[in-house]
């Protein structure tokens, strides 16, 4: 049966996990429904947790990059690329999968219209009674909406819907290929999995949120990732956004921008925005390119995709009360402008 769980390769991407690795592939092994086949995808590790794989999980197929990419966009197109079933099951390394979590995405992805992605909800580890992360809504001004992010579980909605990122997440191998699967030019930051679903989302092969499908995080503090953000970013809106979308929201996007200056000015990072638009400069070529791919493709308008709503800042960023009533402001404007341009996309 193609939506047999058989049919799916699980594929965790790792890069010295040698603390983590046990509990996660002990719970793909606690799998309701065990997949056709587990692979461990390895970004250069030298901590001895492709060793660890080897010895105690001997059914797992290991593949070395050699190198360390830094770049989770090529673990995942070699994911894609090396698996043999028709669909494949991306679990980053710090996570643990609650048993029926496989059979939940499956169900997404026999039964919901023009599915092509299923993401599962994400809970914390530590406090499973907590969400971590519930799928992404697009904000227009090219960022996100962290949906119950740091929400109780009870208080939670439980309906599938459209979603953009994160990269754990069940991919029909076909339909991504069409969209030519992950991109590599985005970096680690906002973006790098996130383009792939807005532009699966954009061509009809839609991604669904699945909140009964559930895993479970080990949460540290994320790393500061300006540069990769910014560059992200602008690729992101350069390559997926219609012209009129980007004319009309260019007030918006003038006001965010000098937000996010005023912001990496006081945490004196604004070198890394400068690295991040000369990046994007200096590959407007590449960016046009993937562009016209993209567009060609499209079967969604913008409007359809997108909202508007308090971005998603973490806490430890707003540190200041300057921050705090910059970002209330900032959210306000682009509120208020969103509904006047909306009806027109």
């Amino acid at each position: 049966m193609r939506f047999s769980s058989s049919n799916v390769t699980v594929v965790v991407s790792n890069y010295n996990g040698v603390t983590i690795l046990r509990d996660c592939f002990e719970s793909i092994r606690n799998l309701i429904s065990p997949p056709g086949e587990i692979v461990m995808i390895d970004d250069g590790s030298q901590d001895g947790s492709v060793a660890l794989v080897r010895e105690q999980f001997p059914h797992v197929r290991v593949i070395e990059l050699g190198f360390n990419s830094k770049c989770l966009n090529v673990l995942r197109n070699r994911a894609l690329e090396e698996s043999k079933t028709d669909f494949v099951f991306l679990v980053d390394n710090d996570v643990t999968l609650k048993p029926d979590c496989l059979n939940e995405l499956l169900g997404g992805l026999e039964n919901l219209p023009q599915a092509a992605v299923c993401i599962p909800r994400t809970l914390y580890e530590r406090d499973p009674s907590m969400i971590y992360q519930d799928g992404q809504v697009l904000h227009y001004v090219g960022t996100s909406l962290a949906w119950h992010r740091n929400v109780p579980l009870k208080d939670a909605d439980d309906g599938p819907r459209l979603t953009i990122g994160w990269g754990v997440q069940l991919i029909d191998r076909l339909q991504a290929a069409d969209m030519g699967n992950f991109n590599e030019n985005y970096v680690m930051g906002w973006g790098d999995d996130g383009e792939f679903n807005h532009k699966m989302n954009l061509a009809g092969h839609f991604c669904y949120h699945i909140p009964s499908a559930i895993v479970y995080h080990k949460r540290v503090k994320g790393a500061q990732r300006y540069y990769g953000t910014i560059r992200n970013r602008w690729r992101f809106l350069l390559e997926c956004y219609q012209i009129k979308t980007l004319i009309l929201c260019a007030p918006a996007l003038a006001v965010y921008e000098l937000s996010l200056i005023l912001f990496l000015l006081k945490k004196g990072e604004v070198r890394q925005y400068l690295s991040a638009m000369k990046y994007v400069l200096a590959n407007l070529g590449s960016i046009l390119s993937v562009r016209r791919h993209i567009q060609s493709k499209r079967v969604m308008k913008d409007r359809e995709l997108m909202t508007s709503g308090s971005i998603f800042i973490a806490s430890e960023y707003v540190d200041s009360p300057i921050l705090a009533f910059g970002y209330k402001a900032m959210n306000a404007f682009l509120n208020g402008y969103w509904s006047i341009i909306r009806p027109v996309l």
